[in-house]
C-alpha cells in the first residue's frame, strides 16, 4: 500500500526534500543568470542516450530526508543503479525535515555559498522562486528544458496547465515542479454518518438538510449507541482543517468554500466568505448548534482530540463526522458502521461538493543555481529521473525489492515486513516522499490501488456528480504582491475564522452580517481580490 503527505489550502500539495548539485567539470557555454542556450554542446555530454555523461561527473545534491529513513542516500539501492546507468556520481547533504533546513537554505543563498541545484517537493517556496530567479541565483530553464529535457518538455506539452503553475510573473521558468496524480486526490473532505445507528433508528439515509438535521435529534435523544449514556455527539468535525472539515458543506446552500476562501467562477475571483450560500450555511450551522446537534468543541479541538473521541471506548459517539477515511478518525474498530454520506440537497435544491486538482504538486521539484556550471548535464539527470520507472523507484522503492512489476505492465507492491511500516520499507532503499518526481495519471492507473486508494475511489464515485471545480489554481506572484498578499489575507482570514466561529455559536450573523462586509472591505479586500485576479489573467495567458 501507499502512503502519501496529503496538504489542502486552495492548493499546493507537498512533501520534503531539497536537493543541491555542484560541478566538478566544465565546458559549457550557458548565460547561467537566464539559463540561455548558446548551442555549443559541453565536451563531457552525451547528446541523447546513457549514460549522460562520457566521463564520470560527480554533482553536490542537498535534501532533506523522511523521518523514516534509517539509511543514507548514497546507499540506497535506487541511487546507485541511477548512478551506473547515467555516470553521475551524487554526493548527498541530507537535512532530516524539521531538523533546520529552511534555515541552512537561507544561509546559502545570503552567503553565496550555493548549491548546484535544489531538489525535492519542499525544497524551495514560492519566495524562493520568485526572489532568487529574478536575481540570477536560480537560473531560468525555460530555453533549455526542449533540448535537454524532452521527457519534461512533453509532460508540459501534453498538460499546459503545469507551465502556466511553473511560469514566473516575469515569463521565466525556474523550476521542474513535483507530480504525482491519482483520481482519488479530486476529493477532499467526507461526510461520515454511523449506518448502524440508522438502522436501530429505523431512520432512511438523509438526503437534504433538513432530513440531515432530524436524523441528528435522533441520535442525540435516542441512544443508539445503546450504552445508557447521553454521550452521543450527533455530528462533529475539526474546524479549518482541509481534510476533516466543512468546506463542501455551504455546498447545499449554493456556493463552496476552501482553505484559502477564495473561489474562480467564470473567470472572475471573488472571497467565498462573502456569497448568499455562505451566509445561509452559517445560519443552518447555528440552528444545528443551539440545539446542541454540533460538538461543542468542533471550533476548538485539535486533531488528537478529533480522532481520540472518535476511538472512545466501549462504544462509538459520533453519529456523523468529516474525515478523509472513516478509519482514520473512529478507528478499525468502529469504522464498518460508518457509511459516505452524499452531498446534501439545500432548500433551494441545491448539491454541490467541492472537485480538487488530482494531483500533489509542488513547484519547486529541481531547481538550478548560479553555482552550476553543468546545466545541460543536470537537466538530463532529473529529464531521466521523470521517466516512469525511475519516478516510481525513486518514490516507491526498487523494482523487486518493495514494489513489482507485472506481465502486463502494471505495478505491485512486495509484502511489508513485519513490524515495518510501509514508509519505513520504502525509504529502506529509495528517497521516498523527499524525491522529486513527475507520476502522471497513466503512470498511476497501473500502480495497483492499496485499501485506502480503493476507499476513496468509492467516495469519488458517489460524489462525482456533484462537484464542481472553483478553486484558484497554485499561481506565482511576484515578489510585491505577495508580500502585499501576506499580509491582507493573514488579517482577514482571521477575522473570517472568527466571524464564522462566533455566529455559529452565538446566531447574531443577521445583525451582524453589513458590519462584517464594511470591515472586510476596509481590510484591503478589494486589493487582495485584484491582485488575485490580475495574477489569474496572466496565468490563463500563458500559452
Amino acid at each position: 500500500m501507499r502512503t502519501k503527505l496529503f496538504v489542502r489550502s486552495g492548493f499546493v500539495f507537498a512533501t520534503a526534500s531539497a536537493l543541491l548539485l555542484s560541478g566538478c567539470s566544465t565546458g559549457q557555454d550557458v548565460d547561467s543568470s537566464k539559463g540561455k542556450d548558446n548551442g555549443k554542446e559541453p565536451a563531457n555530454l552525451n547528446a541523447t542516450g546513457l549514460p549522460i555523461v562520457k566521463e564520470k561527473l560527480t554533482l553536490k545534491m542537498v535534501t532533506t530526508k523522511a523521518a523514516q529513513q534509517k539509511k543514507p542516500h548514497g546507499e540506497m539501492q535506487v541511487i546507485k543503479n541511477f548512478e551506473n546507468e547515467t555516470n553521475v556520481h551524487i554526493e548527498w547533504d541530507a537535512t532530516a525535515a524539521g531538523q533546520g533546513y529552511p534555515e541552512k537554505k537561507n544561509l546559502m543563498f545570503a552567503g553565496g555559498d550555493l548549491p548546484d541545484a535544489f531538489f525535492g517537493p519542499e525544497s524551495l517556496s514560492d519566495d524562493d522562486l520568485i526572489r532568487y530567479g529574478p536575481q540570477g541565483l536560480i537560473i531560468a530553464l525555460e530555453s533549455l528544458i526542449p533540448k535537454y529535457a524532452p521527457h519534461i518538455q512533453e509532460m508540459m506539452d501534453k498538460n499546459p496547465s503545469i507551465k502556466k503553475t511553473i511560469t514566473a510573473p516575469d515569463g521565466h521558468i525556474y523550476s521542474i515542479p513535483s507530480i504525482e496524480e491519482g483520481k482519488e486526490n479530486m476529493i477532499g473532505e467526507v461526510t461520515f454518518i454511523n449506518k448502524k445507528w440508522l438502522d436501530k433508528l429505523n431512520l432512511q439515509v438523509p438526503t437534504t438538510t433538513e432530513q440531515f438535521e432530524q436524523v441528528l435529534k435522533a441520535f442525540k435523544e435516542k441512544d443508539p449507541n445503546g450504552n445508557g449514556k447521553p454521550d452521543e455527539i450527533p455530528f462533529s468535525f475539526l474546524y479549518g482543517n482541509a481534510l476533516n472539515g466543512i468546506y463542501s458543506f455551504s455546498g447545499a446552500f449554493g456556493s463552496l468554500d476552501n482553505g484559502q476562501h477564495i473561489m474562480v467562477e467564470n473567470n472572475k475571483v471573488a472571497l467565498t466568505t462573502v456569497q448568499p450560500g455562505f451566509k445561509e450555511a452559517t445560519k443552518y450551522m447555528n440552528q444545528l448548534y443551539k440545539q446542541g446537534l454540533i460538538d461543542q468543541e468542533a471550533f476548538t479541538h485539535d486533531r488528537n482530540v478529533y480522532f481520540a473521541k472518535g476511538r472512545s471506548k466501549g462504544a462509538p459517539v459520533y453519529g456523523a463526522f468529516s474525515g478523509f477515511l472513516a478509519t482514520n478518525v473512529v478507528g478499525p474498530e468502529y469504522a464498518d458502521q460508518y457509511i459516505a454520506l452524499p452531498p446534501l440537497k439545500g432548500p433551494g435544491g441545491t448539491q454541490l461538493y467541492n472537485e480538487y486538482e488530482a494531483s500533489y504538486f509542488t513547484r519547486a521539484g529541481f531547481a538550478i543555481t548560479s553555482s552550476n556550471k553543468n546545466p545541460e548535464a543536470s537537466l538530463r539527470w532529473i529529464n531521466e529521473l521523470y521517466k516512469e520507472k525511475n519516478a516510481l523507484q525513486w518514490s516507491n522503492g526498487p523494482i523487486g525489492v518493495t514494489i513489482t512489476e507485472k506481465a502486463d505492465g502494471t505495478y505491485g507492491y512486495m509484502p511489508t515486513p513485519q513490524g515495518m511500516s510501509f514508509d519505513e520499507f520504502r525509504t529502506s532503499e529509495a528517497p521516498g516522499n523527499t524525491s522529486a518526481k513527475a507520476i502522471l495519471q497513466a503512470t498511476a492507473s497501473k500502480i495497483e490501488p492499496n485499501e485506502s486508494v480503493k476507499k476513496r475511489l468509492e467516495y469519488l464515485a458517489a460524489y462525482k456528480p456533484f462537484m464542481k471545480k472553483m478553486i484558484l489554481p497554485s499561481m506565482l506572484l511576484d515578489t510585491k504582491d505577495s508580500e502585499r498578499v501576506a499580509v491582507l489575507k493573514t488579517d482577514i482570514i482571521n477575522y473570517i475564522t472568527q466571524m464564522q466561529t462566533k455566529w455559529v455559536m452565538n446566531g447574531t450573523l443577521d445583525a451582524e452580517w453589513n458590519e462584517y462586509i464594511s470591515k472586510l472591505d476596509k481590510m484591503g479586500l478589494k486589493e487582495m481580490m485584484d491582485i488575485y485576479q490580475n495574477a489569474y489573467t496572466r496565468y490563463q495567458a500563458v500559452k
